[in-house]
């Protein structure tokens, strides 16, 4: 991977000034930015993995000079009686741990030499798409704080198991999944090579010997496919036969075991033909279809851990002897927890210590930040934006509001209808009666008139109607949608979502982070003459002085209409809870936020932040949540389709109406919890309403969940993500209509498919039953099939650059 000239020779990074740090590489001094990537790369230097920098293919991750502190908290699972991690047999621990920073397959070889190299650690496996890292080890010969220090010591930063049984299990079977498909793949162009030649020895002669070792090579291969990418169809088969449902395995698997039956009683007999290809062929298409419909299924991210991911994974519990750092799954209702400035809250709880202001607007989507003072509650999640305080836990763990949300979110999605995939619910046990009777049918005929032609036929039956078209029709749709829609900066987690959106007959848009961007902007500035005349790069930099010492949103809308590199320093700098700063600039006083704050008392329009000094106010800012890119062209040509638009969020109403004024929406509705907005939806579905939610906050997760299509916007919180049909990845609301474009042109696709399909079965069906059409005809036919259908739906990709 190439670098910048001048940047660092670990991470990239340009490397600040005056900074002379270097690591010795083969006798030449190669610059780092820091100490923390000095000391990774001599690491890696150190224990012989210096490879890693000739085969990465993406630049590492910077290091944390300071890694000390993270170290003892992982220290603080060591001497639990519960350890991390799932016990084997022999007393051995598996874990899974999410890892921060693998960019590439040099980095999974990299942390798989080292960590191997630890003592105690008998297996590690790295999964370079999913940055999850399995380590068996014995607890007995290492501490789990040992294994974090060294993943850290790399660069990487672990992070304690979020839903790790969840996790493994969709981890076990994607790799099944490849497995079977690399066996069935590698299977059949074997295969196929061997089978080019028995069909040229039919018409040009071949030896005895050489068709028997051709035939008995293809055997052998054919055989591992069957018994284990194959397994999978005659499960399911059997499954459904038990379950008195039969479905679409039934019909492949009788094809399947038939023609390798039937090829090894004439192998084994010396007479008659083989059909190993057409069985290695069924199994990889049909194994295909399936793998990309695992995959679309797996890109929805797991709610679970995405809930989880709300809350902050350490606590720092205060305790008779002081202060320790715990995981912030072992808190206990009654304990008393300090949370500093800029960190989310581990529980729920009572503030006993202290006041600040507290970020909410994931959770409930309140737009501006919330007072809190000794004696009001917290919730699990939030953000505290000013000053450290002490909250006596309430509720912890499955107890929190958070996990209440999460049950919330699981009742959402039971409510959501079965997914509509196109099919109809008849059209499969009438295409597996029609195909079983057509088959016997056949059989029966052939054996009076010509015996020797009765199973061949009905081979030919099946192997034609073996639906690999129709297995293949809507996935290969789906994925070309969702490549697509990624190429357009969309996210598809749901491939059904694509269907749906065409039936959505109204839109409805969350407003804080969704319809406007989630963070204040100002927008016009009144400079007092009276008091002070100064000009308006003046009153922003003394404003951004004082803002600078803030996390509140109000003071990223200042320092991002300022300069950075020409705010003043100020001095003395003091955050007053929900009122405002005050700090020293050139020898006065001056104080910003709200008007009894900044003014002393004296009357003024909180709609406004305050700027003043010892002789009263210099300048009031007035700002107003900026609307997203695109979310006026957005709402108009919506309507234009005939698509209600309404706005549904938790926000107050005076904020909620001027957006929906801005916007030219009539329908809104504000103050309306996670409960709210599901009891509306559930009233939009019973007038026969189909609906297209678009949110960001996790309070939006259950009404995402359970809408008809669901489009989370770039910057919305994990467990909104994880609930929604459609990401989008870039800032424009525009991205909506071009989701909607795409859905049409794959409906059309879709019906194109199955169109074929179905055409294809029925037209080469009479030349089965008639005898015509020979095994391996009808293989060779249903193969031309699938790759039409194939074919047919990358034009969907590759139309990208034509579309308007």
């Amino acid at each position: 991977m190439e670098r910048a000239e001048g940047s660092c020779f670990h991470c990239g990074e340009s490397i600040p000034d005056g900074t002379k740090l270097g690591v010795n590489v083969d006798g030449n001094i190669r610059p780092v930015c820091c100490a923390g990537c000095q000391a990774v790369a001599q690491l890696i230097f150190g224990t012989g993995l210096g490879r890693y920098y000739q085969f990465r293919q993406e630049l590492g991750r910077q290091a944390d000079e300071d890694i000390q502190s993270e170290i003892a908290a992982w220290r603080g699972c060591d001497d639990r009686d519960t350890l991390w991690g799932s016990e084997m047999a022999d007393g051995r621990r598996e874990l899974l741990l999410q890892t921060e920073g693998i960019r590439c397959a040099a980095c999974a070889w990299l942390i798989r030499s080292h960590l191997e190299k630890q003592t105690g650690v008998d297996a590690v496996q790295v999964d370079t798409a999913t940055g999850y890292t399995r380590v068996v080890w014995s607890p007995e010969s290492n501490r789990l704080s040992h294994l974090a220090a060294s993943l850290m010591e790399l660069g990487y930063k672990p992070h304690l198991p979020l839903a790790s049984r969840e996790e493994q299990g969709r981890q076990d079977e994607k790799r099944d999944s490849m497995k079977r498909l690399g066996v069935a793949g590698l299977g059949m162009m074997q295969v196929m090579m061997y089978a080019v030649g028995l069909y040229a020895g039919d018409y040009f002669g071949i030896e005895v010997s050489e068709r028997r070792f051709l035939e008995w090579v293809s055997l052998l291969i054919t055989l591992p496919v069957m018994l284990y990418s194959g397994r999978v169809f005659f499960e399911g088969a059997w499954r459904s036969i038990r379950a008195r449902r039969p479905g679409m395995d039934v019909p492949v698997a009788l094809a399947i075991g038939l023609a390798f039956a039937a090829s090894c009683y004439n192998f084994f007999r010396g007479a008659g033909e083989v059909w190993f290809d057409s069985v290695v062929m069924f199994i990889f298409f049909l194994s295909l279809g399936r793998h990309i419909e695992m995959v679309l299924r797996h890109r929805n991210l797991q709610a679970g851990a995405a809930l989880a991911r709300l809350l902050p994974e350490w606590a720092e519990r205060v305790t008779r002897d002081g202060r320790e750092t715990i995981p912030a799954t072992d808190l206990v209702e009654g304990d008393l927890i300090r949370v500093k400035m800029g960190e989310a809250f581990p529980a729920d709880g009572v503030i006993r210590s202290g006041a600040t202001e507290v970020d909410e607007a994931l959770l409930t989507g309140e737009s501006n930040a919330i007072a809190r003072a000794a004696g009001d509650e917290i919730i699990a999640g939030t953000i505290n934006l000013t000053q450290p305080v002490e909250i006596e836990v309430t509720a912890a763990g499955q107890e929190t509001t958070v996990s209440s949300l999460g049950r919330l979110l699981l009742l959402a999605q039971a409510r959501r209808g079965e997914d509509d995939d196109g099919l109809p619910q008849w059209l499969v046990p009438t295409f597996i009666a029609v195909v079983l009777l057509l088959a016997s049918c056949t059989w029966i005929f052939w054996s009076d008139i010509a015996p020797a032609k009765a199973f061949p036929a009905m081979l030919s039956v099946l192997v034609a109607s073996c639906p690999c078209a129709l297995s293949l029709a809507l996935p290969v749709v789906h994925a070309a949608a969702s490549r697509r829609l990624l190429d357009e900066g969309v996210l598809l987690t749901r491939a059904e979502s694509v269907a749906a959106l065409n039936h959505v007959d109204q839109a409805v848009f969350d407003k804080t982070g969704t319809l406007t961007r989630g963070t204040p902007e100002i927008t016009d500035i009144h400079i007092n003459p009276a008091v002070q005349p100064m000009t308006r790069e003046q009153v922003l930099g003394i404003a951004c002085a004082l803002e600078a010492n803030s996390a509140h949103p109000i003071a990223e809308a200042f320092l991002a209409a300022h300069p950075a590199d020409s705010i003043p320093s100020a001095r003395e700098v003091r955050v007053v809870a929900a009122k405002g700063l005050q700090g020293m600039l050139d020898g006065r006083t001056w104080r910003i936020g709200t008007a009894d704050f900044a003014l002393k008392g004296e009357a003024g329009d909180d709609e406004y932040v305050w700027l003043a000094n010892e002789d009263g106010w210099v300048a009031r800012f007035e700002l107003r949540d900026a609307l997203r890119d695109g979310a006026t062209e957005t709402i108009n040509r919506l309507r234009a389709e005939g698509i209600h638009t309404a706005i549904l969020s938790g926000d107050g109403h005076l904020a909620v109406e001027s957006v929906a004024r801005r916007l030219g929406i009539d329908e809104w509705h504000a103050r309306h919890s996670p409960e709210m907005k599901l009891q509306w939806l559930e009233r939009c579905r019973h007038q026969g309403h189909h609906t297209l939610m678009v949110g960001d906050g996790a309070n939006d997760a259950p009404v995402l969940a359970a809408a008809d299509v669901s489009m989370t916007v770039k910057g919305g919180a994990e467990l909104a993500n994880s609930t929604a049909d459609m990401i989008l990845t870039l800032d424009s609301l525009t991205l909506v209509l071009r989701s909607r474009h795409i859905a049409r042109r794959t409906r059309q696709l879709i019906r194109q498919n199955l169109s074929w399909a179905v055409l294809y079965n029925a037209s080469v069906m009479p030349l089965a039953v008639s005898g015509a059409l020979k095994p391996w005809m009808a293989a060779l036919g249903m193969s031309l099939s699938s790759l039409l259908v194939v074919a047919n739906a990358a034009r969907l990709v590759r139309s990208a650059g034509s579309d308007t």
